[in-house]
């Protein structure tokens, strides 16, 4: 019972629609671990092609946690790294 009760807390916190993409990795890789999905939801690994799962509404994609915008990466015109 503890393990359909972690479930359906994963459930509550993560939506049905990533939970259940999870579950059916985790089936494929006979795996049978509520802890593991709990992880993968938590990693965002829960799909096979790497794509975010929709959530709630349609039309809404899940963020990666560590994700940055292009301008994170320019670098600015006459700024030159320093070789040490």
């Amino acid at each position: 019972m503890r393990q359909v009760y972690a479930l359906l807390g994963l459930v509550k916190e993560w939506g049905p629609h990533r939970v259940n993409a999870a579950c059916e990795r985790a089936l494929d890789a006979e795996a049978i671990n509520v802890g593991l999905i709990g992880r993968m939801l938590e990693r965002g690994t829960e799909t096979t092609d790497g794509t975010p799962v929709q959530q709630g509404l349609p039309g809404t994609v899940v963020t990666p946690r560590f994700a940055r915008s292009d301008s994170d990466f320019a670098v600015r015109a006459g700024e030159q790294e320093v070789a040490g």
